[in-house]
């Protein structure tokens, strides 16, 4: 079980992936990365979470994550 704590946005990129969560960079105001669940492959509709993106090394932490989780009823991301 991996514990609760901040993960650097490439990580959290990467460990969202196989949840089907696409990030949508172009997207997002100023420093923000949208991240989307798509209602179905290929769509730009669905349950988005606006991120701060201050480079692929910024720590999100976990109660932003936590936050990621809920919007797109994810249960088992810390298992």
């Amino acid at each position: 079980m991996s514990k609760k704590g901040p993960l650097k946005l490439r990580e959290l990129k990467k460990r969202l992936k196989p949840y089907g969560v696409i990030v949508i960079e172009k997207r997002g105001k100023g420093s923000e990365l949208i991240f989307l669940l798509p209602n179905s492959p290929g769509s730009k509709q669905g349950p988005q979470y606006p991120i701060k993106n201050h480079g692929k090394g910024t720590e999100i932490s976990w109660q932003v994550i936590g936050a990621l989780l809920r919007r797109f009823n994810i249960t088992d991301f810390w298992d």
